[in-house]
């Protein structure tokens, strides 16, 4: 009898584990849609900026200066803008300066010396120097050699000296009013930063699940590099943060939501840990499958668990408004995984002891001192 029942309790079991599987990789498709709609929503705010950024560039050109055929206005309007976009105000300076310098001289050169070969490299070799010299950054240096060359080899009249330079400076002018008076995306992109990196340790942790259950070595393998990867995440959400700090402090139309930026700055520390701690995580659970270790299926539930109260915070951390059930959430998995499985490896047990390092990492997120989020994560296993 019991060699008749194996077969059969190893099918459930496979079609268990494969009915979860299906579950938690229609999980992860939603989430990639849920997150490319969000990255369209980062950007269109962006997008908007430049596109009007632009029209003003060109409606001053053409409507208040006079010029027939604005070209370099909106263009210089955008470069400038865009590359400004989340970067501080001496960098926006640097910008503004490398397009007017690069097209100045690009358009008096010609009109000094006419085009030809020589007077290409002469211009890009000046451009660059000129740009150098005032303290510009290598991309700065390098948008300055091709404003020059651009203005000489298409818009440059060797009868009319500056004008496509007055075009510019009027583009870069208004750029600069635009990254001063509305700077929404510096109140939104630190914001907008922490909430992806949440996302993506969602993301990260879900599939750690799906590839505990299927025990799948090259998917833990996979997500593993991806977690490695997320270092490179942290080092830019503290660089906007920073960034947007400095602009805020002195602009004086959006100081006021300085606040909504020392929130997020707030963020950083636990943001931080979480991310470390699943990084151990994953690493633990990569060793556990290489070595055929066996974690038991709860753990890998309360692995999946965590996921889902992460991308529930990450939502808390976009709108500003903390789900009610969140708290609620973390406290069950900490009730999950208060007891050791009985057999279970070290490997294993090193996964649950990430999972409630993990949890501390969140109530902190959430404004717990550390001692009572680690109070309050040993209490729910003790009700």
């Amino acid at each position: 009898m019991t060699s008749n029942t194996r077969p059969v309790d190893a099918f459930r079991r496979g079609a268990r584990f494969g009915s979860r599987a299906i579950d938690l990789s229609a999980e992860l498709s939603r989430k990639e849609a849920r997150r490319r709609v969000a990255m369209f929503r980062q950007k269109a705010t962006f997008i908007l900026q430049c596109s009007a950024a632009a029209a003003v560039a060109y409606a001053v050109a053409r409507y208040v200066f006079d010029v027939a055929v604005p070209l370099f206005a909106p263009v210089a309007a955008m470069i400038a803008l865009g590359m400004t976009h989340g970067q501080r105000l001496k960098r926006a300076v640097e910008i503004t300066v490398g397009v007017a310098v690069g097209v100045a001289i690009g358009e008096s050169f010609v009109h000094a010396f006419g085009l030809g070969v020589w007077q290409v490299a002469a211009i890009v070799a000046l451009a660059m120097s000129a740009a150098s010299l005032v303290g510009a950054g290598a991309l700065m240096v390098t948008q300055a050699g091709v404003q020059g060359l651009i203005v000489a080899l298409l818009s440059a009249d060797p009868t009319h000296a500056f004008g496509r330079w007055f075009e510019a400076l009027i583009g870069s002018t208004v750029a600069m009013l635009f990254a001063a008076i509305v700077p929404t995306s510096l109140v939104f992109r630190p914001r907008e930063k922490a909430t992806a990196i949440l996302h993506t340790l969602s993301d990260l942790l879900s599939r750690t699940a799906v590839a505990l259950d299927e025990r799948d070595v090259a998917a833990i393998d996979r997500t593993l590099a991806d977690a490695r990867a997320t270092e490179s995440d942290m080092v830019a959400l503290r660089g906007v943060t920073t960034d947007a700090l400095d602009v805020l402090r002195v602009s004086p139309f959006q100081r006021a939501r300085i606040g909504e930026v020392r929130e997020v700055a707030g963020l950083i520390e636990p943001v931080d840990r979480a991310v470390r701690n699943a990084r151990v995580l994953i690493r633990r659970a990569s060793v556990s499958l290489s070595v055929r270790d066996d974690v038991p299926t709860a753990y890998a539930d309360a692995v999946q668990h965590l996921a889902e109260a992460t991308e529930s915070m990450a939502g808390w951390i976009e709108t500003g408004a903390e789900p009610p059930e969140l708290r609620a959430g973390l406290m069950a998995i900490a009730r999950e995984t208060a007891d050791a499985a009985p057999d279970a490896s070290l490997s294993a047990e090193v996964v649950r002891a990430q999972v409630r390092s993990l949890l501390v990492d969140l109530l902190m997120a959430l404004g717990d001192a550390y001692a009572d989020a680690v109070a309050a994560v040993r209490a729910a296993g003790t009700g």
